[in-house]
Order: structure tokens, then C-alpha cells, then sequence
């Protein structure tokens, strides 16, 4: 169930619980800008809702553990990458405030490009009720590259100085990212970003991205609109790869969201993720099934301890 107030461009998302009757509820405001050619730049996507958000957000409430952690988990925070209106990330917000102890100290890192978007963002949070510490913060995928190679010719001087809110890692070179203030922050456990592939050169961009504020042993899940409608995305399985992240690719996500919804209860589930699905933006019926999503489970490998 949902709606849209278009007296105040406000949406209401029911993201269904599986641990409880009551489905999580999740109010988005969608930004606005007067400027309508900057309005539809591809640099400006975090305007409005997307379908791949709506996807993701189900998933990690299927499965509220790639949130929550489990022992093998690194200790740290949640950050959504490239977060938009900030679905996935309220729901991750959502989720610890729901399934964790008062002593979980874990932040949900609200990130994205645009100063408009950001403030967006922090309008969203305000909608909605939780009480899990976070942060909104501007992120530049670009800056993060050459604050590795800045944090590695540091490491080579012997002259590496980090922020004091870097965290402790021994086995690595680059323990921090950077925000578009230049401000360093301890890197992740658990980074979520829909929609991040638009452009070919984002594949490189986002694959550079997470390797930079995913902890060792840490995870990302990113899903986005398949290679058919996005450009890049073939590309970036191998630019994860080729930093030496694991990644596994899971292909035509919408069409077994369906076919695992028939087993459960019929058409109850599919209709309900449709509605989501046309709220975020997506039309089936231009799409007919050709727009499906491609899932990222990316993994960064824990590292050697140097001798």
C-alpha cells in the first residue's frame, strides 16, 4: 500500500516486514529544482525516486541480516552510496532500530553529489521516526581514487597521517574516505547504492568508490537497471575485480522476485513490489520485462598482515 500527496510531492512507501504483520513505512520527499535542464542532468539523478531503490529496499527487509551483520561481520557502519531521496537507507535505519540492543552504536551515512539532493536527504530523515545515530554527507566518487593514491605515497614516506576518526587497520594502506569537504572517515562494513551505474566511466567510478570506504571483510550490495538500459554496467564486475574485490552477479532480479512470489502467496507479493516498483518510477508496460535489474554482491577480501 502507498500514495502520493502531490500537494507536497511527498510518497509513502510500505516496505513489507518479514518479521512482523506491519510492514515498514517510509516517507519520501522528492527534491525539486527550478532549473530544468540542470533538473535533468544525469549528474542530477538523486531528484526523484527510482525503481531500483524500491528493489533493493524489499530485498534488505527479506533479508534484514546484510543490515544487522553476524558474527563474521566487521565492526562499523552502514553507508547508502549515491542515496537519492534515501530509501534504502531509512530502510537500513529502520531495520537496526527495529532488530538491535540500546548498546548498538552502528551510523547509517547518508551520501550523495548534489547540495540540493543533501538537503533532501536530511528533510527525509526528519520525516520519519528512528532513532539510529546518522550522518548526511556530500561524496565525490572522483575525489576517492586520488585520496588512495594520496594515502598510499603517505604510507611509502612513512609520514601516513590519519583523522581522528580513522579507524585502526594494520593490514592496509587505506583505511579512510573522503567527503567533498576533504574530511577523512573511517571506512564501512556495509555499503548500499541503487541506481549508482548510469554512465560508462561510473563503473571504474563506483568500483574505486567502495574500494575505498569498504573495510577489509567488508560487503556491498548494488543493484541497479540491467546492461540493456544502462551503460557500464557490464563493465563493472571487472573494475571491482581488477581491485582485487570479489563479486558475484545476479542476473533478471525483478522476474525471480516474481517467480519465488507465485511459490509463496500467489499474486499478493508481485502486486504489492509493482505498486513500489510504479511509485519509483517504473512502467511496466513500456518496460514489458525488457527493464529488469542486475544484483552486485561485491565482498572486499581481508588483507595479508604485512610481515
Amino acid at each position: 500500500n502507498n500514495n502520493n500527496n502531490n500537494n507536497n510531492n511527498t510518497l509513502t512507501f510500505s516496505i513489507p516486514s518479514f518479521t512482523s504483520e506491519d510492514p515498514h513505512k517510509i516517507l519520501l520527499h522528492q527534491a525539486t529544482n527550478a532549473d530544468e535542464d540542470q533538473g535533468l542532468s544525469e549528474t542530477n539523478t538523486g531528484f526523484v525516486m527510482w525503481p531500483s531503490a524500491v528493489m533493493l529496499s524489499h530485498h534488505i527487509s527479506k533479508n534484514p541480516s546484510i543490515v544487522l551483520g553476524d558474527d563474521n561481520s566487521p565492526d562499523g557502519d552502514v553507508m547508502e552510496l549515491g542515496a537519492g531521496c534515501g530509501l534504502v537507507g531509512l530502510t537500513a535505519a529502520t531495520l537496526l532500530q527495529n532488530h538491535t540492543d540500546e548498546d548498538n552504536d552502528d551510523k547509517v551515512i547518508f551520501t550523495d553529489y548534489n547540495p540540493v539532493v543533501l538537503e533532501n536527504l536530511q528533510k527525509n530523515i526528519d520525516l520519519n521516526d528512528f532513532d539510529v545515530d546518522h550522518k548526511v554527507l556530500g561524496l565525490d566518487w572522483f575525489d576517492q581514487e586520488e585520496h588512495q593514491e594520496q594515502q598510499q605515497q603517505q604510507s611509502d614516506d612513512g609520514s601516513d597521517t590519519t583523522s581522528e576518526e580513522t579507524t585502526t587497520n594494520t593490514t592496509t594502506t587505506t583505511t579512510t574516505w573522503v567527503d567533498i569537504e576533504g574530511n577523512e572517515h573511517a571506512q564501512v562494513r556495509l555499503i548500499l547504492g541503487a541506481d549508482l551505474i548510469v554512465c560508462t566511466n561510473d563503473a571504474d567510478l563506483v568500483a574505486s568508490t567502495i574500494d575505498s570506504a569498504l573495510i577489509d571483510g567488508g560487503k556491498a550490495f548494488i543493484l541497479g537497471a540491467d546492461q540493456y538500459t544502462r551503460f557500464g554496467v557490464q563493465n563493472f564486475p571487472d573494475a571491482c575485480r581488477q581491485l582485487g574485490l570479489k563479486v558475484t552477479v545476479y542476473e533478471d532480479l525483478l522476474e525471480t522476485n516474481f517467480a519465488v512470489a507465485e511459490e509463496v502467496d500467489g499474486e499478493v507479493q508481485q502486486e504489492q513490489l509493482m505498486e513500489e516498483l510504479e511509485l519509483g518510477g517504473y512502467n511496466q508496460r513500456a518496460a514489458t520485462m525488457a527493464h529488469d535489474f542486475t544484483f552486485f554482491h561485491i565482498t572486499k577480501p581481508i588483507a595479508k598482515a604485512v610481515a
